[in-house]
């Protein structure tokens, strides 16, 4: 009997906790605009991990030195735990490698990964980081990362450019 009850209250905490998180949580839908993110202490988060990510700077060289010839499109959800470390990571590296805000969109996704972005990304988990070439995707870091945000975005760029020269 005890344990019976035991479990029984467990389960119900459980599901309160999970209820109250759901509903506190901020969760952003469709294209994102910074200002979103910037202006409400609900995602206070994404400051605080700008400032302080410290990337690579070799890396960062050599994103800065190919700048002009990729986008991102980066899917995020605002309620995911990687994409509150790794979103925060991409903004910063873009911003010291000189790229302007026009070269990163944004959308923002909700627990079943609808974004509402115009066209079909075939996101499967957030975050997702599409890297773009002329309209064409050249490489995508999803969910998680190998090294560094900058240095699998350095990688992706790399590769691009070996393919571009014929080099394998």
């Amino acid at each position: 009997m005890r344990l019976k009850t035991l479990l029984l209250g467990g389960t119900l905490l459980f599901f309160a906790a999970l209820s109250s998180q759901a509903q506190t949580a901020h969760v952003l839908k469709g294209k994102l605009d910074l200002k979103a993110l910037t202006s409400d202490t609900a995602y206070a988060w994404f400051y605080t991990g700008v400032n302080k990510y410290q990337p690579n700077d070799n890396m960062l060289n050599y994103i800065k030195s190919n700048r002009d010839k990729f986008n991102i499109v980066a899917i995020i959800g605002t309620w995911d735990a990687q994409s509150r470390e790794l979103f925060p990571r991409l903004y910063k590296v873009m911003v010291l490698a000189g790229s302007p805000e026009t070269q990163m969109l944004i959308f923002g996704a909700d627990e079943k990964l609808d974004s509402g972005a115009p066209q079909d990304y075939k996101i499967k988990k957030v975050p997702t980081f599409i890297v773009m070439k002329e309209g064409k995707e050249i490489g995508r870091i999803t969910h998680s990362v190998d090294e560094s945000v900058e240095a699998d975005l350095a990688k992706i760029l790399l590769k691009s450019d070996k393919k571009d020269k014929g080099d394998n």
